[in-house]
């Protein structure tokens, strides 16, 4: 064993560079092993989080199209009530002024410059004659 143990200082005296640069190379070795699992775990947890901002991004895309589509169909429901009303009222207002009419051609029988001018007034338009 003591011959042995000779041999391997003699050994290193004589290649004391190679032994040096085994250990630096070793401890190198572990010492980035160590930060490569560092490495390794930052990028593992940047993933998560960006994966967790997808999802929340997802989550928040699909409430905004819910909303898109509720606010869709209050629009399409607000314009057929408007619509409807618009309807009616056209239908009011027509009969109330085929009644002024009549009422206009009533009081001013034998006079048509007459009806012609207040029909006029009462629509907003020029006759030709």
């Amino acid at each position: 064993m003591m011959l042995a143990l000779k041999t391997f200082w003699l050994t290193l005296k004589k290649n004391w560079k190679v032994a040096l640069l085994t250990a630096w190379s070793i401890a190198i070795w572990l010492i980035s092993r160590k930060n490569a699992q560092g490495a390794i775990d930052t990028m593992k947890a940047n993933k998560e989080s960006y994966e967790a901002q997808i999802a929340a991004l997802k989550e928040q895309h699909k409430i905004e199209k819910q909303r898109l589509e509720e606010l869709n169909l209050k629009y399409q429901e607000t314009i057929a009530t408007i619509e409807q009303k618009y309807n009616v009222k056209e239908k009011e207002l027509s009969k109330e002024k085929k009644k002024r009419v009549k009422e206009i051609v009533e009081k001013a029988k034998d006079n048509p410059n007459e009806i012609n001018e207040k029909i006029e007034n009462l629509f907003g338009f020029v006759s030709d004659s």
